[in-house]
C-alpha cells in the first residue's frame, strides 16, 4: 500500500514536470518567434523607404476604373 502511494506520488510529480517543461518551452518558442518576426519587419521596413501604401492603393484603384 505504501509503495503504491509512493508510485502514485512519483507519477504525479512526473506529470507536473512534463507540464512545466511543455509550458516553459512553449513560452520560449513563442518569444523566439516574436523576436524573429520583429527582426524581419525591421529589415523590410528598411527596404521600403520612400514607399507609400496609400499611394499604391490609389494607383491600383485608378487602374481599375
Amino acid at each position: 500500500m505504501q509503495k503504491q502511494r509512493f508510485m502514485d506520488d512519483m507519477d504525479t510529480l512526473e506529470v507536473m514536470e512534463k507540464r512545466l517543461e511543455i509550458l516553459t518551452c512553449a513560452r520560449l518558442r513563442d518569444k523566439s518567434q516574436i523576436k524573429d518576426a520583429i527582426s524581419v519587419q525591421d529589415r523590410l521596413r528598411g527596404k521600403s523607404t520612400g514607399w507609400s501604401g496609400a499611394e499604391e492603393i490609389r494607383k491600383w484603384r485608378n487602374l481599375r476604373k
